[in-house]
């Protein structure tokens, strides 16, 4: 097995990311537990057929399967995205340069989430983890394996000309599974004065509520600076109480997650043509 890793680098390179992957993810997974525990909160949820869901979600991401399948596609576009590697980090202070790339990360991923809830086809797909109605720190995880895939190719330009060290990675990697484990969690956290720089599992919440008042708002990933910049902050003073999406019912299982993205799409083009054939046939409504 060694000899195999010694003699494969990128078997050797993907074995430590797992295990640091796995590594972070556990620390941040205790952490969680341990602070729900103390809050009394009623642990019963983990053994529902939501929670075990997204525990496979959880496997497939995190031990690396997720990251197998799409290997030869990543390793297939990097060599063509070299003209894009401007490393523009690498003539800041390795400081400075981790607060901008952090800054920056989070900011684009505040727009993204915002594009996946106002374009219909990133709906339909982001619209998976908005499925699940008993949230728990596990459905971080929960994910259309073609939306993880989407946005990590979007993602994959800004990283090539922000250029920054892989070491440097591992704090905001850290931070960022801390925050998404820790927002999706059942903790009634608020984070008080903070509240308007940091995302809370009371702020996130509102954005997986039922109702409409609440979810139009809270994109932030990991700073909720951005909500209040930009109008989409919704206070929060504790978790909404109904979560999911009002009419929308997928059952607990991967393959009908896997496939209900498509059933979407194809719901919203019979629409749009049975809209057109009123249209032609000169059918007025008039609500």
């Amino acid at each position: 097995m060694l000899d195999l890793l010694v003699r494969h680098k990128f078997l050797e390179e993907l074995v430590m990311s797992t295990l640091i992957g796995l590594g972070v993810y556990s620390f941040c997974a205790m952490v969680v537990i341990a602070a729900e525990l103390r809050q009394r909160s009623d642990m019963s949820i983990y053994a529902t057929r939501n929670a075990l869901n997204d525990l496979a979600y959880v496997v497939f991401y995190q031990c690396s399967i997720y990251n197998i399948v799409v290997l030869p596609l990543f390793a297939f576009l990097a060599p063509r995205l070299h003209f894009a590697r401007a490393g523009l980090l690498l003539r800041m202070p390795p400081i400075a340069g981790f607060l901008v790339c952090w800054l920056i990360f989070d900011f684009l991923n505040y727009w993204m989430h915002r594009l996946q809830h106002a374009v219909r086809p990133l709906w339909a797909f982001h619209s998976v983890h908005h499925t699940q109605t008993r949230l728990t720190f596990l459905t971080a995880n929960r994910i259309h394996v073609l939306e993880q895939l989407y946005v990590g190719m979007l993602m994959i330009i800004p990283a090539f000309l922000l250029g920054m060290p892989q070491p440097r990675w591992l704090p905001i990697l850290m931070v960022q599974v801390f925050s998404e484990t820790m927002q999706h969690s059942r903790l009634t956290w608020t984070f008080g004065p903070l509240r308007r720089l940091l995302v809370s599992p009371a702020f996130h919440s509102m954005h997986h509520s039922t109702d409409a008042r609440e979810y139009n708002g809270n994109y932030g990933r990991v700073f909720s600076l951005w909500d209040a910049l930009f109008g989409t902050f919704v206070h929060a003073d504790e978790p909404a109480r109904s979560q999911g999406v009002e009419g929308m019912v997928v059952p607990e299982t991967l393959i009908a997650q896997f496939i209900h993205p498509f059933r979407v799409l194809a719901g919203a083009r019979a629409s749009e043509h049975l809209n057109s054939e009123h249209l032609n046939s000169g059918e007025v409504h008039v609500s």
